[in-house]
C-alpha cells in the first residue's frame, strides 16, 4: 500500500523541523574553531595596541559623562525638552490643518 500525501507531508514537516532545531543547536555548539584567512590575522602586539586604544576611547568617554556639572546637565535637559515640545507643538498643528483642509 502507498503512502498517503498527508502522512508523506507530515514526515517532512518533521524532519524540516528537527533540521531545523539541529543547525540552531550546531550554531551555539562553540566546540568549532573557525579557520580565518592569514591575511586578517592580528599579530599579538597589533593586538595589544587595539585593546589599548579600545579601552583609552572607553576611558575618555566615561571621563566625558562624568565631568558635566549639574548646571549643565540642567542645561542640556532643558534644551531637549523645548526641542520635544517645539517638535509636539508643531506635528499638531500639522494634524489639525490636514484634518480640517482636507
Amino acid at each position: 500500500m502507498t503512502e498517503k500525501r498527508s502522512d508523506y507531508r507530515k514526515k517532512i514537516k518533521h524532519k524540516q523541523e528537527r533540521d531545523f532545531l539541529h543547525t540552531i543547536k550546531s550554531a551555539f555548539a562553540g566546540d568549532d574553531q573557525v579557520d580565518v584567512n592569514p591575511d586578517f590575522k592580528r599579530e599579538p602586539a597589533e593586538a595589544n595596541k587595539v585593546n589599548q586604544q579600545r579601552k583609552q576611547r572607553e576611558h575618555s568617554k566615561q571621563s566625558k559623562t562624568n565631568v558635566l556639572m549639574p548646571d549643565e546637565r540642567a542645561v542640556k535637559l532643558k534644551k531637549k525638552l523645548n526641542h520635544a515640545i517645539i517638535l509636539t507643538i508643531g506635528l499638531i498643528i500639522l494634524v489639525l490643518l490636514a484634518l480640517f483642509h482636507l
